[in-house]
Formats: C-alpha cells, structure tokens, sequence
C-alpha cells in the first residue's frame, strides 16, 4: 500500500486499510493508537463511550467462516484462526454474505455480539499461502491464534486482498 513515504492506492476506498492498521496495529517498540487516546479519554467507567472504547482495545483480527444467519440479526460465523464461534452483528453483511463465504475482518465485541470495525475482506482460502508468504518465517510458522495476534497478518491480508483484486468485489454502502 506504500512505498517509500508514498500510498499507492488505486481507490480512496483503500484508505480504510491504512486507518485500520494506523489505529489499531503498532510496531513491537511502539503503542497502538487506539491504546494511546484511551489512556487519554475521560469517559465515565459505565458509559456506552467507555464500553465502546474498551472492545475497540480489545479488538481481534479474524477470518470468518459464515455457518448461517442468526434468527433475530446478523451472522453466526466460526473465527477459523481461533476456533471459536460469533454472533456478527452487521446489517450490510448479513444482506450480502451466504453461508461458507469467508471474511478477513477486526472484531470489535461490546457484549454478546461482535461487530467489524468497518474493513472487510472477501477471503478464499487459496491467499493463505500468500499471505504466509509475506510473514516472517518465525510468525508464518507459528500456530494460527498466535499469528491472528501479529500486526503484521492484517497487513499481510489487507496487501494480498488489495493485490489480488478480492477486495473489488466489495462496494461500500
């Protein structure tokens, strides 16, 4: 997406990957964005900003499995890199995705659901070997949780998606 001190974008829309990996990923010598404004917010321990703020924390790179739509709204998906299942909560995707689709995406959890923190990427499981490709071999290697955490695999997906052109499939509503 850069080279050099240069974005490379072929669309605007391409730029919420770069905000993705800005706030919410940091060199190992460095904090995260979004650690360093919450340090900073003064929002009340129980209000709906501190909930919301403390999830964004929290958030988790994922690749989504959609198994079916949940009766009342949204998606439940298996998170395939930790093995676990969630209730996506996503009005856009639950329109747009069918069951078996995969989706690289950030989860923010505020409760019981989850939801994306607005970048997704339509995923097939043929880009694993490219994305690992772009890995240090020490985190390539590693089991898949422990490369979920790795800034570097968003950015891995993000820049093979972007390349592939799997993200073009997607229009933002």
């Amino acid at each position: 997406m850069a080279k050099g001190k240069t974005f490379v974008l072929d669309h605007e829309d391409e730029m919420y990957y770069v905000y993705d990996l800005a706030i919410y990923t940091a060199p190992a010598d460095r904090s995260r964005a979004i650690d360093r404004y919450a340090r900073s917010a003064a929002f009340e321990p129980q209000s709906d900003e501190r909930l919301m703020l403390d999830a964004m924390c929290a958030s988790q790179f994922a690749i989504l499995l959609i198994e079916r739509h949940h009766e009342s709204a949204g998606l439940i998906a298996t998170d395939i890199l930790r093995n676990s299942e969630v209730w996506l909560l996503d009005v856009g995707l639950d329109s747009s995705m069918d069951e078996g689709e995969l989706i690289a995406t950030r989860l923010i959890t505020p409760g019981a659901f989850s939801m994306t923190a607005g970048v997704n990427v339509p995923f097939e499981i043929e880009m694993l070997d490219a994305v690992c490709a772009l890995l240090p071999r020490n985190i390539a290697n590693s089991k898949l949780s422990r490369v979920a955490e790795d800034r570097r695999f968003a950015e891995a997906v993000y820049t093979i998606g972007l390349m592939d052109g799997v993200t073009d499939k997607m229009a933002h509503l």
